[in-house]
């Protein structure tokens, strides 16, 4: 539970400041500053603080969210992209001996999908992470 605490700011000396700065997608960075008042007490400060971080944290969000669907989408093209790729070699492989290249390829696509796909999900649970918000 928040405490009101009135501060007049523009009448009050200003003691120092804080920073609150967060990576946002393709390398920009958030940030927001605020002051420390003379006389201010650390419950105020703190709310304070907590109101910035939160506006922070919600625009950094917001910023990463089309990143994020245009990434799983990527992956999911990816995922079937290989899906495919797998399957015409395993055909392939039951008709006649695979060159080695080949044979190298059937046995990291299970591994490669396995990747794509733990990608995925935390890409997903991240964006409903982001909706929840």
């Amino acid at each position: 539970m928040k405490t009101e605490h009135a501060i007049d700011a523009g009448n009050t000396a200003i003691t120092g400041n804080f920073d609150i700065s967060l990576p946002a997608p393709n390398g920009a960075t958030l940030r927001i500053t605020g002051y420390v008042y003379a006389g201010e007490d650390v419950a105020s400060l703190n709310d304070r603080m907590d109101v910035c971080r939160g506006a922070v944290l919600r625009q950094q969000q917001i910023l990463e969210k089309p990143i994020l669907e245009e990434k799983i989408k990527m992956l999911h093209d990816q995922e079937m992209h290989v899906e495919k790729a797998y399957l015409e070699l395993l055909e392939k492989n039951s008709s006649r001996k695979l060159p080695a290249s080949e044979e190298q390829h059937l046995k990291n696509y299970p591994l490669q999908l396995k990747q794509i796909k733990a990608e995925i999900a935390k890409g997903e649970d991240k964006l409903e992470a982001i909706k929840a918000a």
